[in-house]
């Protein structure tokens, strides 16, 4: 319903300004263009689809653990089938070349059963004898290449064995190629001719190192394991997740004396394995053919190694000159180790790769030792996580990080110390003193800092260190508490086009939130005041990124800085500013308190207000949109991949999308393309995408429109709706109105923050054109009657504008624009106002629906003073009539007129409170002043500029007799008789008092009014139009409320019996008279008229006569005391003459738009019980019911000719005179 009106409206107001020319047809261009964007918008949609799930495939894979060199299953099959062919036929060689005991023997011919175990327990068929590879071997090697049973199940012992030479035994490689274990060789031709005097020839290296193996865990009663070296021809111990005991490994150590290379040793989670199984290994390794190749060594995981483990380790480490990658986390290495360790690692010349997680690196001061060793070197990637470091370990491994260079990866994830927690208030993340060391590191492309512990205050020292950071591709930020404001510092720092972040995690980084304790940092507007404490890494983070601002905004620090206040050790010291070092980081101070005002009017002044921006003072949404485009974050298309991306991860978690989402909501710009994919991810959260990002989509209205397409359904738009609500009738181009917004509700910190912003552009407006500072409290702020919490912030800030923006809490005042429209601007013509008028009467909408109705499309028209009074007659309520009223008063032409509307606000309470919500010194009857009463509280700055004005005002006319019923209340509650009257000192606001209260009432007769002067303050204080003014311009006015209710009798008798005032004045004068009547004459001139309103009745309570009541009148007519009432004087009473006819006028055009041209309708309308009269209460009672609200009362007194105190249809009809008259 409210939309309804609100087009209805529009659309009639658009029209007429068409055919007036104030509103340029669209032009075609302008048209193609709008479809060329929607189109465009469209195309990246799908660009960014596609985009989006490239690089999400793009990370599933890079994150994939794929072997280095993949083997097939059936490699992998012919392998182990080889391996244990060859181990069952070599034992079935040892066992014939050995007779065995009768029992023994008969085990043996089982085994050689198929299916049947072997001596190591494991089961194994010939029919699964194949080779590997196909090669040139004995017969027997032939039989199981073919799938054929090597020997029947029936076949003797003896039978199943290679044949065998008697009396001439073979050699061990003869028996080794007709088993199929070695490889082919051509045979010389001295194997044939000298058969018993063959010589052996050795094995080759992988071939002998498997014999070796298998004789060693015959030697040890170990069954062999087949690992890839054992099996295979890799030279590789890659035993990982084996569950190896020491015998095991001790066999294959024995293996690797066989084995001139050996690259790869991975030990990785074999916990049962002791130093009795490592050692020798170990020591192989340091063998010169192996030691010169070993390029792997991964002990992860093995927990039970000791001291000796560590010790062959390190001269690993001295000898090993080509290893690359060491791994041994998990190993609690002794603390006598450490420090060697380390310093192997750093001498080492070609090792890159350092895995120290969980070694127990405990100790400050010998970790910081260990760590100067460790990044001493050449190593690449840095693993130290789960282990336990201090704020002072971290922040020396901060400087050994930076003196790294060649460093390119570091992991750090759990390593805060439990030790550095206390209270929440005085928690200092340990790790926040190693990031803060990153501003000087331009080397690292990968750091994880998972774990952590790591809140909102350290994601903001991060994004300070690595806002200028080109290398980092990588950031892991995975379980920490970082909520929305650590999660919105990440994506900003993602978001920077000039930093090299692609790739972020944040996996179980969504809950945390911040504390009201510490300030919060704001990109948008970083404007306010802050309480430092400089021994905090996350205040002088914050203080870093405030300089930042101040070089973006080309401001010089005592432009940008105000009000600095520096405390070290309870001593006041004057604030020096930081400089720069050598690589651009502000050298800020690690000690003491320091409270300082950042302020961004200079650089609004500088960057917007500049020849080249183009803006007027008054195009609040174009300043809006060039400082949202400068100061809001929009990623390109580089960095918007991930960022969705890592949105689209978050599918199945409604709180990590949610704290997501809310992160994006403020410093980001989010453009229709971006907004409508979110929505395409996740369907069934689209109403709350749309609802908490709409703020941030540029386009205006028509973005604003397509962006509410988004909604599936009318219920989601419904329920969204009442959170947008404030940001949908938010109207940007007329502020000015009262505000209350949960700062919760991204909409509404929105517009909180919109207008934060609107109000320091007017602030640098006025400071621009030097003009009279008329804000609430002196500050040059437009915000005023400001509440957080139900608290008024003047108690705690000098000005709104040092007040740092909450994240959440009610934000309720009131914002009052400077704006003022010229005098020759276009208004509504009346038929059109009238017509809008009658929509809004009719409407079925509620008062606050219409007001916001009105509001949203306020900035489309002006009005002049007589739209303004009928505007307030059709609102009942105080409030509601405050509003309309506040709304539109920037958007009135005519304000030398004001007090035609000004006295629709009878009661003196109404206007206290516009006075409070418009500002004293904005309400200011600059024009006319007259019978204007006030009540000033001189505490308050514009209330003492309100009575600095008036004494002024009365100087400059008549001194002191303008000023009626003063009286001055000092602070402590004693009265000041004044007895010299209103010091003239007065008109000074420098000089007078503030505080107490000063109550007084201006009349001004019309011969002593300074016009001039009042244009002056007008212009001075009110910014109105007032060049080439006249007094002829203004309709000078009295509301029926001003003077004693005897005046109003007279007037009402004059108006029922002469056409004029003019009229009864000469015939009180006389034909002859001097132009003046003095009280006499007045007594006279009422009784010959045969008035008769001022006769005392009999029963009558008033106490006063008939002389005293029209002596009232004739004091009120002769403001100046003189004791005669001129010709000027008396048309006092004209004024309220017209006061009296258009109020009749207003209500019968009312009855005539409601009812029709016939009266009789409107009567019956009012006399709803047939009874053919009205009371005067039953008369205000169907006055209000048929939504009238205006002064129905003189209506009233008017009809009621008969003074009876009722009045009949006959007495109704009256009203017939005053029916607005129509064209033809």
């Amino acid at each position: 319903r409210r939309e309804r009106l609100r087009s209805y409206m529009m659309d009639n107001i658009v029209i007429e300004s068409k055919e007036r020319g104030i509103y340029e047809p669209t032009p075609t261009n302008t048209l193609r263009k709008w479809a060329n964007e929607l189109r465009k918008t469209k195309r990246d949609m799908v660009r960014l689809r596609s985009c989006v799930q490239y690089w999400l495939l793009s990370w599933r894979l890079s994150h994939m653990v794929v072997p280095a060199e993949p083997q097939s299953m059936w490699e992998r099959k012919g392998q182990l089938d080889e391996f244990w062919s060859v181990y069952h036929d070599r034992s079935r060689i040892l066992s014939a070349s050995a007779p065995l005991p009768r029992a023994a023997s008969g085990h043996a011919q089982r085994r050689d059963k198929p299916g049947a175990s072997t001596a190591c327990g494991l089961k194994w068929d010939f029919d699964q004898g194949t080779s590997w590879k196909t090669m040139k071997v004995g017969r027997a090697a032939a039989k199981a290449s073919s799938g054929k049973n090597l020997a029947p199940a029936n076949m003797p012992k003896s039978a199943s064995l290679p044949s065998l030479h008697k009396g001439s035994p073979k050699s061990t490689s003869e028996m080794m190629d007709e088993m199929g274990f070695g490889v082919s060789r051509p045979r010389s031709s001295r194997d044939h001719h000298t058969p018993h005097a063959q010589v052996a020839e050795p094995l080759p290296p992988i071939l002998a190192g498997r014999q070796r193996y298998l004789q060693e865990c015959d030697t040890r009663k170990n069954p062999p394991r087949p690992l890839p070296i054992v099996i295979g021809d890799d030279p590789t111990i890659c035993a990982a997740g084996k569950d190896l005991v020491d015998n095991e490994l001790q066999a294959i150590a024995a293996m690797v004396q066989e084995m001139p290379r050996l690259k790869l040793v991975d030990l990785t989670n074999n916990a049962l394995l002791t130093d009795r199984g490592l050692v020798p290994l170990l020591k192989q390794l340091l063998r010169d053919p192996v030691k010169a190749t070993l390029q792997q060594l991964v002990l992860s995981q093995c927990t039970r190694a000791a001291s000796h483990t560590m010790d062959a380790t390190i001269k690993v480490l001295r000898s090993a000159g080509g290893l690359r990658h060491l791994d041994l986390s998990r190993i609690q290495i002794p603390t006598q180790f450490q420090l060697p360790l380390c310093q192997a690692i750093g001498k080492h010349a070609c090792l890159e790769v350092v895995n120290l997680a969980e070694t127990g690196f405990t100790h400050q001061e010998l970790t910081k030792q260990c760590f100067a060793a460790l990044f001493s070197g050449k190593v690449k990637s840095v693993d130290i996580s789960w282990n336990n470091f201090s704020g002072d370990v971290f922040e020396a491994l901060g400087s050994f990080v930076v003196g790294a260079s060649s460093l390119r990866a570091l992991r750090v994830a759990n390593c805060s110390a439990a030790s550095d927690i206390c209270s929440a208030t005085d928690f200092v993340p340990p790790l926040s003193r190693f990031l803060e060391q990153l501003s000087h590191d331009h080397t690292l492309k990968l750091l994880d800092i998972s774990m952590n512990r790591c809140d909102f205050r350290t994601a903001l020292i991060l994004e300070d260190s690595l806002d200028t950071h080109k290398n980092l591709k990588e950031l892991i930020m995975a379980n920490n508490p970082l909520g929305t404001l650590g999660m919105r510092s990440i994506l900003r720092l993602l978001s920077r086009d000039h930093t090299g972040l692609v790739s972020f995690d944040t996996d179980g980084c969504y809950f945390g939130s911040a504390t009201d304790n510490f300030p919060v940092f704001t990109y948008t507007n970083p404007g306010g005041k802050y309480e430092l404490q400089l021994w905090r890494p996350y205040h002088r983070a914050l203080l870093r990124m405030l300089y930042k601002m101040m070089e973006f905004f080309k401001l010089s620090t005592g432009e940008a800085f105000d009000k600095a206040a520096y405390k070290v050790k309870g001593q006041m010291v004057a604030w020096a500013h930081p400089s720069k070092d050598s690589i651009g980081v502000w050298q800020v101070p690690r000690q003491g308190d320091l409270s300082i005002v950042f302020t961004v009017e200079r650089a609004i002044l500088k960057r917007f207000m500049s020849s080249e921006s183009g803006l007027q003072a008054n195009d609040f949404v174009g300043f809006l949109d060039n400082y949202c485009t400068e100061m809001k974050f929009k990623p390109g298309i580089r960095k918007v991949i991930p960022l969705l991306g890592r949105y689209a991860m978050l599918k199945s978690d409604d709180h990590a999308q949610e704290v997501y989402i809310d992160s994006l909501a403020k410093d980001f710009v989010i453009t229709l393309p971006y907004l409508e994919y979110m929505c395409a991810l996740s369907p069934m959260h689209a109403p709350r995408l749309v609802e908490r990002l709409l703020p941030c989509v540029p386009g205006g209205a028509p973005a604003h429109y397509l962006s509410g397409m988004l909604f599936r359904t009318v219920a989601d738009f419904t329920k969204s709706h009442e959170k947008m609500v404030n940001f949908i009738n938010f109207n940007v181009n007329n502020p000015t109105g009262h505000y209350k917004l949960d700062l919760a509700n991204c909409s509404d910190y929105a517009v909180a923050e919109g207008l934060l912003l609107i109000d320091r552009w007017e602030a640098a407006v006025d400071q621009k054109c030097s003009r009279k500072d008329t804000s609430h409290r002196g500050n040059g702020s437009h915000i005023r009657n400001e509440l957080f919490q139900g608290r008024e912030l003047s108690n705690f800030y000098s000005s709104v504008a040092e007040w740092k923006l909450a994240e959440h809490g009610e934000f309720e005042f009131d914002y009052i624009s400077n704006q003022r429209p010229k005098r020759t601007v276009q208004v509504l013509s009346d038929s059109l106002w009238e017509t809008l008028l009658f929509e809004v009467y009719a409407s079925d909408c509620d008062a606050a629906d219409k007001i916001a109705a009105l509001r949203s499309i306020s900035h489309c028209f002006y009005l002049r003073t007589s739209h303004m009074r009928s505007l307030v007659g059709y609102f009942k309520n105080e409030v509601e009539r405050a509003d309309i009223l506040i709304i539109f008063y920037m958007r009135i032409v005519d304000m030398h007129n004001a007090k035609m509307f000004r006295v629709r606000f009878e009661n003196y309470h109404e206007v206290v409170a516009l006075q409070g919500r418009l500002g004293y010194a904005c309400f200011f009857p600059f024009m006319q002043p007259e019978n204007a009463k006030f009540h000033l509280n001189l505490a308050v700055y514009d209330q003492r500029l309100c009575a600095s004005m008036f004494v002024q005002l009365a100087i400059k006319e008549k001194f002191p007799q303008n000023l009626h019923d003063y009286s001055y209340r000092r602070a402590d509650g004693t009265e000041d008789p004044m007895p010299l009257g209103v010091p003239k000192s007065w008109g000074d606001m420098a000089t007078i008092p503030k505080e107490g209260t000063f109550r007084a009432t201006y009349r001004c007769a019309p011969e002593d009014r300074n016009f001039s002067h009042r244009k002056d303050i007008a212009n001075s204080f009110g910014y109105f139009d007032v060049e080439g003014l006249t007094d002829e311009d203004v309709q000078w006015w009295t509301g029926l409320t001003e003077p004693p209710e005897d005046v109003l009798n007279l007037l009402e008798y004059f108006i029922s019996r002469y056409d004029n005032v003019e009229q009864p004045f000469l015939k009180i004068d006389g034909v002859d008279g001097n132009g003046c009547i003095t009280l006499r004459e007045l007594l006279d001139g009422l009784e010959e008229m045969g008035c008769r309103k001022f006769d005392v009745k009999k029963g009558s309570k008033t106490g006063r006569t008939k002389e005293q009541r029209i002596e009232s009148i004739f004091r009120y007519l002769d403001p100046g005391g003189e004791g005669s009432v001129s010709r000027g004087e008396w048309a006092m009473l004209s004024q309220l003459w017209k006061e009296f006819d258009l109020s009749i006028r207003e209500f019968v055009h009312f009855l005539t738009l409601t009812f029709g041209d016939d009266l009789m309708d409107a009567w019956e309308a009012l006399d709803d019980d047939d009874s053919g009269e009205l009371t005067e209460d039953e008369w205000q009672t169907a006055v209000c019911n048929i939504g009238y609200f205006g002064p129905a009362k003189v209506v009233f007194a008017l009809l009621d000719t008969s003074d009876d105190g009722s009045i009949s249809f006959d007495e109704f009809e009256v009203l017939e005179k005053y029916r607005p008259k129509r064209d033809g």
